[in-house]
């Protein structure tokens, strides 16, 4: 299937987005710390919010370092952008961990709780995307494997978070986690980021940039390229990546202080289901990689992005009152879960990897999914905790995650109407 050049590729792809994922989600696993030693408040809801509205600070830079490094990327290759965000993000992993509490330094604790974020963002913006533009100049012949293989790592990102908080609530008592223990995992994120960046430094160029490069094909300025000619696709983009983004954010980050904090689930039990929902999901996106394989036209693909979408617009009120109300266990639902997140992250990822031409791949990549990530993923926690405390109703964040599945219906839409997708450059991927 792979030869064993395109393999290694896959493999030293995949284990970054693991670290790069790891690093950014363990700050939404560790809110309910963060809150009390940066956030003190006398409201656990406002509290909360804060640190969510913190997480989400880190989304909101992440365009910026898209657009950086996706220029970088298109303009000089995919290669040289790598090494450089994960030792950010390995640097800012490590500071976070280090930060004193607001008791020790008062305000000056979140103002620099909130920069290190940025700086995290930051980083992160030009990673998974271009992974993404990477990759999918690799093998075209089994781009749906290729991608879902990509997603298995930063799943496994996700997967290593819970696991790691796992442990440390079975080995600390809560009063030593709150204190100290919640550090760790930000300190063994940043350990295995410097550890990442030796192994990406052995990353090939793609070839398809560099005969991109031979023939003199560069743009200049792919972002100004990008903004004045695929406008329409760049939306689509945004579009098709939102359900993915906010399934994630809802049902896999959130939902750890969702249910310990504000329904008072037992927070091991809710660890381990998530855990085990974040298992099925990788399980789920590899075999909708292969079932994507079996017919190469994009029509196909789309067909397959829509029946997702509506399975996420039928199911979002069922889940968030399964869990309000008890009706199902934490894992049950976590498994269902698994069910929307698994498919729509490979399918979404794999149309968007083919949606750009060549010469702005890199930077087209970046602007869709990392303005997706900030309007729609960064905000969730914020938007699903205001509609909570606005509507005093604990299944009231579905209404969000529905909102998320028509916005993935349009951008099937607009992307079957994009006339770049006859683009010859498009095509020239083998």
């Amino acid at each position: 299937m792979l030869n064993k050049s395109e393999a290694r590729l896959v493999g030293i792809t995949a284990l970054g987005g693991l670290l790069e994922y790891y690093d950014f989600i363990i700050f939404a696993l560790m809110a309910g710390y963060l809150a009390n030693h940066f956030f003190p408040s006398s409201d656990p809801h406002t509290s909360l919010l804060t640190t969510f509205a913190t997480f989400s600070v880190g989304y909101l830079s992440r365009p910026l370092g898209g657009l950086l490094f996706g220029h970088l990327g298109d303009r000089y290759g995919r290669k040289c952008t790598f090494a450089v965000t994960v030792l950010i993000m390995a640097l800012s992993t490590t500071l976070i961990g280090c930060l004193p509490s607001h008791a020790q330094i008062g305000i000056w604790a979140p103002i620099l709780l909130i920069l290190l974020r940025l700086l995290q963002g930051f980083s992160i913006g030009g990673e998974i995307p271009g992974a993404i533009t990477l990759l999918s100049e690799s093998n075209q012949k089994h781009l749906g494997i290729i991608i879902s293989l990509l997603l298995f790592g930063v799943l496994n990102g996700l997967l290593l978070g819970h696991l790691i908080h796992s442990l440390l609530t079975h080995w600390l008592e809560p009063q030593s986690m709150q204190s100290w223990g919640w550090r760790l995992p930000f300190w063994l994120g940043g350990s295995l980021g410097i550890f990442s960046y030796f192994i990406r430094k052995h990353i090939h160029e793609s070839k398809l940039f560099l005969e991109l490069n031979n023939q003199k094909l560069r743009q200049q300025i792919p972002a100004l390229v990008l903004i004045k000619s695929y406008k329409r696709t760049v939306l689509a983009g945004i579009l098709l990546v939102a359900p993915s983004i906010v399934t994630m954010s809802l049902l896999f980050l959130f939902s750890q202080s969702y249910l310990t904090q504000l329904i008072h689930y037992d927070a091991q039990t809710v660890t381990i289901a998530g855990c085990l929902g974040i298992v099925s999901s990788i399980s789920i996106a590899v075999l909708s990689g292969w079932i994507a394989d079996k017919r190469k036209a994009a029509d196909w693909h789309i067909l397959l992005m829509k029946a997702i979408c509506l399975l996420i617009v039928f199911s979002a009120i069922p889940i968030f009152k399964a869990y309000a109300d008890y009706n199902l266990s934490a894992y049950t639902v976590a498994l269902f879960s698994s069910l929307l997140f698994g498919p729509i992250m490979t399918v979404s990822t794999l149309l968007l990897s083919t949606a750009f031409p060549i010469p702005v791949r890199y930077s087209g990549v970046a602007l869709s999914f990392n303005t997706a990530l900030a309007t729609f993923g960064g905000l969730a926690p914020v938007i699903a905790m205001t509609l909570i405390k606005t509507t005093d109703n604990l299944t009231s964040p579905s209404y969000y995650l529905a909102f998320s599945g028509l916005c993935g219906l349009a951008g099937c839409y607009l992307l079957k109407s994009q006339p770049c997708r006859q683009d010859p450059h498009h095509k020239k991927i083998d």
